[in-house]
């Protein structure tokens, strides 16, 4: 019960960030500023959480001594998510959207048929930071950090969490097209990420079931829908194991996105590029998505993400709390 009440009070938490966060960004005062500390500010509440997440992993015995299953059962879990989501968005995009594979009306003019990948590239600095930065925090809190320092990490991942969370918020508000892109594309654009959602736990499920993880936790590690600094943090205080492979196959998920998307987008549709990121189709992966596919499909992308962003804080406790 105490458990319940602790996971709901932290939920209120974060959604009371992004909507307060949203709300200032929205004021007209703000959107008309540049800004540029936001982006800067983000990044260092983002380095913060990585970094005492390493160090709050790199000083647990257990991780350390389950790394190579860790990998492999990131990894397996990653894969399968992967796929699943491809495969639940183009059963949707087929027979429910009917978009053909550049994500047009079937039967219009094929008037970007040939709007082939562009080869646009997106700038991935961000993910080697992160990759260096959980590297660093393992090493110190396992050779360099004493055990007194590191009981504290806890508490610098809520704060960073939180900061994240507000100038992820004001970020969203300062866009101030979010729900007129939404109305103009329509409301089935929200069914691509529950298609997304749904097929990611359906075959991380599967992968449980070939895993000593379970099909519990392999779901909670893949509900994080590729956002690795959230997904891990909510489900350190449940299993510093979990947290390890969510970390991972998250991560992960963003890497091979960022590799596969061009394929996805020539040999099976435009629109399934959105599926591939998860949540991180709204940010750091987009621009590979449109230079991938066409600017029209920037809304399912964005739409994707955004949605999967906010439906992360309740799936990842929704998981945990199931009887299983």
């Amino acid at each position: 019960m105490d458990t319940t009440l602790s996971t709901l009070s932290n939920l209120a938490v974060y959604i009371a960030l992004v909507v307060v966060g949203a709300w200032l960004g929205s004021r007209k005062g703000i959107r008309s500023r540049p800004l540029v500390w936001v982006g800067k500010l983000q990044f260092v509440a983002l380095m913060i959480l990585i970094v005492t997440l390493g160090v709050n992993l790199g000083a647990n015995d257990e991780v350390i001594s389950s790394l190579g299953q860790i990998g492999l059962a990131a990894l397996l879990i990653t894969v399968l998510a992967m796929g699943g989501s491809i495969l639940a968005l183009t059963l949707l995009r087929r027979f429910v959207l009917r978009l053909n594979h550049v994500g047009l009306p079937r039967g219009s003019e094929a008037g970007g048929a040939s709007d082939g990948p562009s080869g646009g590239k997106a700038d991935n600095s961000l993910t080697k930071w992160i990759i260096f930065a959980v590297a660093a925090g393992m090493l110190a809190g396992r050779f360099l950090f004493p055990p007194e320092l590191t009981q504290h990490c806890g508490t610098v991942i809520n704060f960073g969490l939180y900061l994240l969370l507000f100038m992820v918020g004001m970020d969203m508000g300062r866009q101030g097209t979010f729900l007129s892109d939404i109305k103009a594309a329509g409301f089935q654009v929200l069914l691509v990420p529950v298609a997304v959602c749904l097929g990611t736990l359906a075959l991380a499920a599967a992968a449980g079931l070939l895993l000593p993880l379970g099909v519990k936790d392999a779901m909670a590690a893949s509900a994080g829908m590729g956002w690795y600094s959230l997904a891990p943090t909510l489900l350190a205080p449940y299993s510093a194991l979990v947290s390890a492979v969510a970390f991972l196959s998250n991560v992960m998920r963003e890497i091979f996105s960022i590799l596969l998307i061009p394929l996805v987008a020539r040999y099976i549709g435009y629109v399934e590029c959105a599926a591939l990121p998860g949540a991180a189709a709204m940010d750091t992966v987009l621009p590979v998505v449109v230079g991938a596919t066409h600017e029209r499909i920037t809304i399912y992308s964005f739409t994707s993400g955004v949605v999967l962003s906010l439906a992360v804080p309740v799936l990842v406790p929704a998981i945990i709390a199931l009887p299983l």
